[in-house]
């Protein structure tokens, strides 16, 4: 399905109002019946497949993103924007309750996420935005297209690396995930490789339990492993991961194409016994 790029316009008081309707139109039962396997995580599903969303998005962002999130982040009453360390949320009720009252599907959450990546702003109103806008994240799909998307200046590198800093603390386990995707998606580089581990480390070391944020921090260790062998080995041989994220991280290395076999085997004998049942189990 094709999407047809007509002017967006929204009303400032339902801002999301115009975004549902034209998501309801690029919707297929067919599609939503398959995503839904995937997805048992996150709010309704419509249906409306990635592309389509990312094309919605990009309309927004290029004839009124700013306007669209300040109306969707910020009451009409005020025009402060959020900042970057209000963004972790204290109780999970609250924050059900809000993201109830906002986004009604998963496709709505991942088109203002990427209206947020997408929308030309300024360093210090995105970074507002993706404060804004990450306590609504409520799957692995929108955190990980999410963090995939963004955009992150050379120079403002080590404030969006404090800003993770606050989401890998927070009480909410998808901040947490984004924490450590974004962690993997911008800062998995050589020189930044010792204070990535020591993050991962920390989020391993709050034993949160949370399914999704053990997998995130084993598909961080892989992809670690495939650029930097030697260093992540020195980190396998040494750090607080709980045993099932331990033997997760193997094993998402030995799933790797890019690793070879001989590499495989040796990977295979670092696994860890599981002495213990998780409490998520």
């Amino acid at each position: 399905m094709s999407l047809q790029v007509t002017p967006f316009y929204f009303n400032r008081e339902r801002p999301t109002e115009e975004l549902r309707r034209r998501l309801l139109e690029l919707a297929e039962p067919q599609y939503q019946a398959f995503v839904s396997k995937f997805l048992p995580d996150a709010a309704r599903v419509l249906g409306v497949r990635v592309p389509n969303i990312r094309a919605l998005a990009r309309e927004i962002a290029r004839s009124c993103g700013a306007e669209f999130l300040n109306a969707v982040f910020t009451d009409a009453s005020s025009d402060e924007r959020p900042k970057a360390s209000d963004a972790p949320q204290e109780t999970a009720s609250t924050e059900d309750d809000r993201n109830t009252c906002l986004f009604k599907s998963y496709e709505e959450r991942l088109a203002v996420g990427l209206v947020v990546a997408e929308t030309q702003l300024d360093f210090d109103a995105r970074l507002a935005a993706i404060a804004a806008f990450t306590p609504y994240i409520d799957s692995w799909a929108v955190c990980d297209v999410f963090s995939a998307s963004l955009k992150i200046p050379k120079d403002r590198r080590s404030e969006f690396w404090d800003f993770l800093d606050f989401c890998a603390a927070s009480k909410c386990p998808f901040e947490v995930r984004f924490a450590v995707v974004a962690t993997l998606n911008h800062f998995l580089k050589k020189i930044c490789l010792e204070a990535v581990f020591e993050r991962a480390n920390f989020v391993a070391s709050r034993r949160l339990g949370e399914y999704y944020v053990d997998m995130s921090l084993a598909w961080l260790v892989a992809e670690a492993f495939i650029r930097f062998p030697d260093a992540t080995l020195n980190f396998l041989a040494q750090n607080d991961f709980d045993d099932f994220t331990f033997n997760k991280s193997l094993q998402k290395i030995v799933e790797s194409r890019r690793v070879d076999e001989a590499t495989k085997a040796e990977i295979r004998r670092l696994k860890r016994p599981r002495r213990a049942r998780r409490s998520d189990a």
